[in-house]
């Protein structure tokens, strides 16, 4: 997922911002946002972390 999300920051620069976290060395986000999965994509609309219905259970974050 890294490699498909560094391939597109060029084109989506002016709408998104997108930022790699490792979260073995982030431990307040990886807290705070319950990160336990390698790969997890979470979005957020001016600075707020928004929720997404996706079908699932958990509308907080993709795993």
């Amino acid at each position: 997922m890294d490699e498909v999300l560094a391939s597109v920051a060029k084109t989506v620069k002016n709408i998104v911002v997108i930022y790699l976290i490792d979260i073995t060395e982030v431990l307040d986000i990886n807290m705070m946002y319950e990160l336990y999965d390698p790969s997890v994509v979470i979005f957020f609309f001016r600075n707020k972390h928004i929720m997404i219905d996706l079908g699932t259970d958990n509308n907080n974050k993709i795993n």
